[in-house]
């Protein structure tokens, strides 16, 4: 038995999901209130003394998705305790959501049992991405630290400034070296990663995550 007692948020634009979550997360003892929204913008109105335990958002919602909630309170240098659900099981939009803030990332097919324990460990400070996910997540971070780790520092530079969309003779400003130096980075690049067009890079480093577009709004 919990002594935990928590006050969940809920937000999402299905009503229908909205309502299974509440009813199966309502079973558990540790839950003792549950708030639920039809967006996000909804959310943020609403004045809650105090303020929920634990967030539980749709990533994917109209107007304001669930990544644009983790920007909204880190604008306001705030970072409650946000699990990101999401029918999306692309490794890349995972990390970016760890990475915007969230606490949590788990696939709207879960079970009750499992999004109980992401709440309580997130609650107590943990971070969780579901157990579907988590191989292709290890998966894919193991193949970008491969990938990082074979490229120098100055292959690194040359890697974002060109997915950024720069030339190789604007790299090469931007760097203070000469457009020789900056081609023969390029290439070895090109050869580590066994691609022949700058777009497979750019493609290439994404899927690897080894690049983020989102990286260039910062």
């Amino acid at each position: 038995m919990h002594e935990t007692s928590l006050t969940i948020a809920l937000i999402d634009d299905h009503q229908l999901l909205i309502e299974s979550l509440s009813n199966l997360l309502s079973k558990f003892e540790f839950i003792k209130e549950i708030k639920k929204f039809s967006n996000a913008r909804s959310f943020i109105k609403e004045e809650m003394d105090p303020e929920p335990d634990i967030i539980i958002s749709d990533i994917l919602m109209p107007d304001m998705s669930g990544i644009d909630l983790l920007n909204h309170f880190k604008k306001l240098n705030k970072k409650p305790k946000i699990i990101l659900l999401s029918s999306i099981k692309e490794v890349q939009t995972i990390r970016h959501a760890m990475r915007s803030g969230a606490s949590g990332f788990l696939a709207k097919d879960t079970s009750a049992d499992e999004l109980a324990d992401a709440i309580l460990t997130v609650y107590n400070g943990n971070p969780y991405i579901g157990e579907s996910l988590r191989s292709s997540v290890i998966r894919n971070t193991l193949t970008e630290e491969r990938f990082v780790y074979n490229l120098s520092p100055r292959e690194k530079e040359v890697l974002k400034l060109v997915c950024s969309g720069k030339t190789i003779k604007e790299s090469a400003y931007d760097m203070g070296l000469s457009i020789n130096t900056v081609q023969t980075y390029y290439k070895a690049i090109m050869k580590k990663f066994n691609v022949n067009r700058t777009a497979d890079l750019i493609v290439f480093a994404i899927q690897n995550g080894l690049y983020n577009p989102q990286d260039d709004n910062k």
